[in-house]
């Protein structure tokens, strides 16, 4: 059934958009872009499990206004398997995509807004503005780490009740009445393989991201129980100068629970 509902998604993203393949260190990578081509560009970069089809009731607004670039990130989706799951690994394949974009909005959803602040700290995209949606990777106490991974590697019904709980405001009926559905994403390759590689040097502190001057947007799912306590404080201080967008009716997952919101915020003016 996941298999279905992800081709349909997938379909949505993909109807009259321009898709293929793009080579890149990390091997092959599905890509699909939408909206008219010379519009300012924006690459979508989806979190940890997930698919460019993630994005399917968000896209359409978007491309009225952008030409939006839709990447499944390496292993993920119809991404090839890299030769390793390593952070500055899945970065510099993003990096490889976007080297033809001319000053792109990068947006990053969770894992993703954890790969788009490392691009631009590396200097290895010079977006025009960073959009960050729940983002990880904030370097908080280690005594946090161990029941978030727990959280998201589910192995029972049980464990996936206390993901929904803490991942949704309301979580999708189909995934509650299909736990093995959630299970089978969770123990996928892309999905352990990178939390095992995660090393300390890959999280974000404090001291190097308010060094960004990009303009930068902070929007949160007001019921996002599912990231460690204190992430959303975490980049508040670290990234003064962002805009926050506070979706009441979202949780972790906003481009899921209110697409309508979240288009709203990510097409709202920057302030320089």
């Amino acid at each position: 059934m996941r298999q279905i509902a992800l081709a349909l998604m997938r379909g949505i993203v993909e109807r009259g958009a321009r898709v293929g393949w793009t080579a890149s260190p990390s091997g092959p990578l599905r890509f699909a872009v939408r909206g008219a081509a010379g519009a300012p560009p924006m690459l979508l970069l989806h979190g940890l499990g997930d698919s460019l089809a993630g994005w399917a009731q968000v896209a359409g607004p978007l491309s009225r206004k952008f030409e939006v670039h839709l990447l499944d990130l390496p292993g993920h989706g119809l991404s090839h398997r890299p030769p390793d799951w390593r952070l500055p690994s899945l970065a510099a394949a993003v990096a490889h995509y976007a080297a033809p974009l001319r000053e792109p909005l990068l947006v990053g959803h969770s894992l993703g807004g954890w790969l788009a602040l490392r691009l631009a700290l590396s200097g290895e995209v010079k977006p025009a503005a960073i959009a960050l949606v729940n983002p990880g990777g904030a370097s908080l106490s280690r005594e946090l780490w161990p029941p978030f991974r727990q959280l998201i590697t589910a192995r029972d019904r049980a464990g996936v009740a206390r993901y929904l709980e803490r991942a949704f405001h309301r979580a999708p009926l189909a995934l509650r009445l299909f736990p093995r559905e959630v299970i089978r994403a969770m123990s996928a390759p892309a999905c352990q393989g990178i939390l095992d590689a995660l090393s300390e040097a890959d999280f974000l502190r404090e001291a190097e991201l308010v060094s960004i001057r990009t303009p930068l947007r902070l929007i949160w799912g007001a019921h996002d129980r599912l990231l460690p306590d204190g992430t959303m404080e975490f980049f508040r201080r670290a990234l003064p100068r962002a805009d926050v967008v506070v979706l009441e009716n979202a949780g972790h997952l906003p481009h899921i629970e209110t697409p309508r919101a979240l288009a709203r915020a990510l097409l709202a003016p920057f302030q320089s």
